[in-house]
């Protein structure tokens, strides 16, 4: 029987992970001494705690783990298959999430390199994987009692997930030894290298980010806990979207991008309140029953993203995203133009109310 810390340096884990999948039963200690309250693992742990890995960078949750621990061989290949479905509907849609980036980036030199990044192999850091709670900017590196809260600030964040696989959450996505920010109005993306440390039985990450002075910040965070988080956990915004269909003569046909404002009170046309090489969304084609199509720029000479969704009077929505999104339409000197709001991360992950893109009606097609 191996004691915790000599199973830990085995399966080079710390202790205090291994404290916690027993306690949450995913990986149980073969003995509890009830004295000492010392576990002790056998030889087959080991072997355990491999599959438990295996299965936790395949995206598997600690719940379900569990399950797939225990299961038969064709319980284990059910599960499999559900996890396969789940993870080509994620592919699916992070495509869609690049298309956008891409049409938002055309024609910026520095910007070129972000779908660059999104292309790079990904590279496994499984020990970072969960939730980072922010402790303050250090001081001294070497103490981390010196670390100082900071005012918000865009791109340092109080709180990240590192999801399996360097999934985006938000505007940041990982790989191993890198965080990449998204900034402005994800216009470019930042590198901001970070370091792990166990300290005083803690596990804490330095952030070095590149503030907007082009100074560098080291941030301070800790580790809170190891989980695989799915999309659902991660996202606090879900809007009802199970409508039925109202018909809307007054919005079918397709509508071209004007602006984009912080409030639908905001827009005037004889003001541009968003340059337009920065809108991502070109046109909106509304269809009979209830379908929605939404076009996005894409790169120089490439035809434009597009990609379906629903509407019913007064909402566009996105059942795969989870969002209603309300729209309206207003004259101005006998011209009819359609605010939309945009429900992006900033809305479903961050909370912040959503701004608007401002379309006028366009008789060709798209």
């Amino acid at each position: 029987m191996l004691k915790i810390g000599d199973f830990a340096k085995i399966c080079n884990v710390s202790a205090r992970t291994l404290r916690y999948y027993d306690d949450e039963g995913v990986l149980k200690a073969d003995f509890v001494d009830e004295a000492s309250g010392y576990r002790f693992y056998s030889l087959k742990a080991v072997e355990k705690y491999k599959k438990l890995v295996f299965y936790k960078e395949l995206g598997f949750s600690l719940q379900e783990i569990k399950k797939l621990l225990a299961a038969t061989e064709e319980e284990e290949k059910e599960m499999l298959k559900k996890k396969k479905g789940t993870l080509l509907s994620s592919v699916e849609q992070i495509r869609g999430q690049v298309q956008t980036i891409n049409g938002m980036v055309v024609g910026e030199e520095d910007q070129k390199a972000l779908s660059g990044i999104l292309n790079l192999p990904f590279t496994n850091d499984p020990e970072v994987v969960g939730k980072w709670k922010q402790c303050g900017m250090l001081r001294d590196e070497k103490d981390f009692t010196s670390a100082v809260m900071l005012p918000p600030e865009e791109g340092i964040f109080e709180e990240i997930i590192f999801m399996p696989g360097g999934a985006p959450v938000w505007s940041y996505f990982w790989t191993k030894g890198i965080l990449y920010t998204s900034s402005g109005k994800h216009s470019s993306t930042v590198a901001n290298p970070y370091r792990t440390v166990r300290q005083d039985g803690e596990h804490y990450m330095i952030i070095y980010f590149c503030a907007h002075n082009n100074k560098t910040v080291p941030v301070l965070y800790r580790q809170v806990d190891t989980i695989v988080y799915s999309e659902d956990q991660i996202r606090p915004y879900i809007d009802k979207v199970d409508y039925p269909f109202v018909e809307d003569p007054a919005v079918s046909g397709t509508w071209s991008v004007v602006d984009f404002v912080r409030r639908a009170e905001d827009f005037d046309p004889a003001r541009q309140h968003t340059p337009k090489k920065l809108l991502a969304i070109t046109d909106l084609q509304f269809l009979p029953r209830g379908i929605c199509l939404k076009y996005a720029r894409s790169e120089a000479n490439a035809p434009k993203a597009r990609w379906g969704i629903n509407y019913t009077k007064g909402l566009v929505i996105n059942r795969t995203q989870m969002t209603a999104e309300e729209y309206i339409i207003k004259n101005f000197d006998g011209k009819e133009y359609l605010l939309v709001q945009h429900k992006s991360g900033d809305y479903a992950f961050g909370g912040y109310e959503p701004y608007w893109y401002v379309f006028e009606r366009k008789d060709d097609s798209v």
